[in-house]
C-alpha cells in the first residue's frame, strides 16, 4: 500500500469510522512499543463543545510565540490530512502513509480502531517532528479516550452538555467525571464548565489536579491574564470566547508571555464549518457542526442577535444517536422555516424518522423536508428570499455533504 487512499481503505477493513470501542490498553501498548521520548509541552483539549476552537486558537498562539507546534482534532471534513497539521500545515499524505506503516509494523496482532489508528499516526508525526508543543483534541469523553494516553502539561474542558450518554453515561455528573480522567496530579486544568463545578472540584481534589476556572479571569469580553494588569480585549474575535479564553489561560500556565499584540491574530481566525459563512449568489449560507442541544443553543443565541426572524431558514439533520427531540424545539423558537434532511451513512438519520420526530413534538409538518443535502441545495434556493440568511446544522457529515456540492463550488 503505497498511496494515502489504499491505506484508508485498508485501515476501515479493520474497524469502520463508526466503531468506538474505548480503552488505553491496545493504544497504549503499540505506543509504547514504538517510543520512549515524552513530548515537551502538551496541551489537552476534552469537553462537550468549543473543543476544535480551542485548539484552533492555541494554534494561533503557539505562532505568534515562534513555536514549531502540532495539532490534532477529529473528526474531519474533507480529507483526514485535516486532522493532523503541524505548524498550521496539513500533513502531506506521503509522511501520514509512512506513519501508517510504521503502526501497522508496530501492532502486530494488536486490534485499533479508526480512530486509534488517526491518533497513533498524529503522534508518530508529532514525534519525529521534535515539536515545542502538542495540542490535542479529545475524541470522545476523556478517561478512556486513545488520546488520553500522553499526558499533559495543561489539560482544559471547554464544556459539559448531554451527549454520546451511550459512552459517557445517561447523566451531566457521569459525563462530567469521565471528561474529568484528562486531569493530572499537580497539573493545572482549565475549564468553563461551571454547571458541573462541583463534580469536577471533587475530582480534582481526588487526582490531586490544580483546577481553575474560567469565570475567575474573564469579565465580559476581557480577560485578565497579563503580568502587567492590562486585559486581552476578546470582543473582535468570531472563533467563540471562552475557548479564546481558555487557550491563553493555557499558555499562561506553560509559562509564555502572551501580549495584547495576540487579539490582532485571534480576530482574524475562523474554524471551518463553525459558523462560517458563504455568500452564494448574494445569499449567506451558514454552515456549523453543532450537533447536541448545548450546540444549538450557542449558534442559535449568537445568529439571532445579526439576522432579523423574517431572514432566517435552517436545515437540519441528525445522526441516530443524537437528541434530536432536544434540538428541534431549539431550531423551531429561532425560526418556523425548518428544513428537516436525511444524512446518508451508517450512523445518519433518514428524513422520515427526523419527520416523525416533528411530528410527535409538535403535532403538524414541518416547512419543509427532502431526503438529503444534496436533494434540498437542489430544491430549497428557488423557494428562498432574497435576504435570507440560510443555516445547516447538525452534522460534521452534513456539513461535509454540503460542502460537496456545486453550490459551494
Amino acid at each position: 500500500m503505497n498511496t494515502l487512499s489504499a491505506w484508508e481503505r485498508y485501515i476501515e477493513t479493520l474497524a469502520p469510522p463508526s466503531q468506538i470501542e474505548l480503552g488505553l490498553e491496545r493504544i497504549g501498548q503499540v505506543w509504547n512499543s514504538l517510543t520512549q521520548v515524552a513530548p515537551s509541552q502538551v496541551i489537552t483539549v476534552a469537553g462537550t463543545n468549543g473543543k476544535g476552537s480551542t485548539v484552533e486558537a492555541a494554534g494561533v498562539l503557539a505562532q505568534a510565540e515562534g513555536l514549531t507546534y502540532g495539532q490534532y482534532t477529529s473528526p474531519h471534513i474533507h480529507a483526514i490530512q485535516e486532522r493532523i497539521r503541524v505548524n498550521g500545515t496539513q500533513v502531506s499524505d506521503h509522511e501520514l502513509v509512512g506513519a501508517f506503516e510504521i503502526i501497522e509494523s508496530a501492532r502486530g496482532s494488536i486490534f485499533l480502531t479508526y480512530f486509534e489508528f488517526l491518533t497513533l499516526a498524529a503522534f508518530v508525526i508529532f514525534e519525529r517532528r521534535d515539536l515545542d508543543l502538542w495540542i490535542l483534541e479529545i475524541g470522545l469523553g476523556g478517561r478512556l479516550d486513545a488520546v488520553n494516553i500522553i499526558d499533559p502539561s495543561v489539560s482544559i474542558i471547554t464544556s459539559i452538555g448531554l451527549d454520546h450518554q451511550l459512552f459517557l453515561g445517561d447523566n451531566i455528573e457521569s459525563i462530567a467525571r469521565e471528561k474529568a480522567g484528562v486531569m493530572r496530579s499537580s497539573t493545572p486544568t482549565l475549564t468553563a464548565a461551571t454547571n458541573v463545578r462541583a463534580v469536577l472540584e471533587a475530582e480534582a481534589l481526588a487526582c490531586k489536579a490544580q483546577l481553575v476556572w474560567l469565570d475567575t479571569a474573564l469579565e465580559h469580553d476581557k480577560l485578565s491574564i497579563l503580568a502587567s494588569g492590562e486585559q486581552i480585549d476578546l470582543s473582535g474575535i468570531q472563533l467563540p470566547r471562552d475557548a479564546v479564553a481558555l487557550a491563553c489561560l493555557a499558555f499562561g500556565r506553560l509559562g509564555y508571555g502572551l501580549t495584547q499584540a495576540i487579539e490582532e491574530p485571534l480576530s482574524r481566525r475562523i474554524l471551518p464549518g463553525r459558523m462560517s459563512r458563504h455568500m452564494v449568489s448574494d445569499r449567506s449560507w451558514i454552515l456549523d457542526v453543532g450537533h447536541n442541544p448545548a450546540a444549538c443553543k450557542f449558534v442559535i443565541s449568537t445568529l439571532a442577535q445579526s439576522i432579523s426572524e423574517d431572514r432566517r431558514v435552517v436545515v437540519f439533520g441528525a445522526l441516530i444517536d443524537k437528541d434530536v427531540d432536544a434540538m428541534l424545539p431549539i431550531l423551531r423558537a429561532f425560526t418556523s422555516r425548518i428544513v428537516l434532511v436525511g444524512i446518508s451513512s451508517d450512523r445518519g438519520r433518514d428524513v422520515e424518522s427526523l419527520e416523525n420526530s416533528w411530528y410527535l413534538l409538535f403535532a403538524q409538518t414541518c416547512w419543509r423536508s427532502f431526503a438529503t443535502i444534496e436533494d434540498a441545495l437542489e430544491g430549497l434556493p428557488s423557494e428562498l428570499n432574497s435576504e435570507d440568511q440560510v443555516l445547516v446544522i447538525g452534522s460534521f457529515l452534513l456539513v461535509a455533504d454540503s460542502l460537496k456540492h456545486d453550490l459551494f463550488n
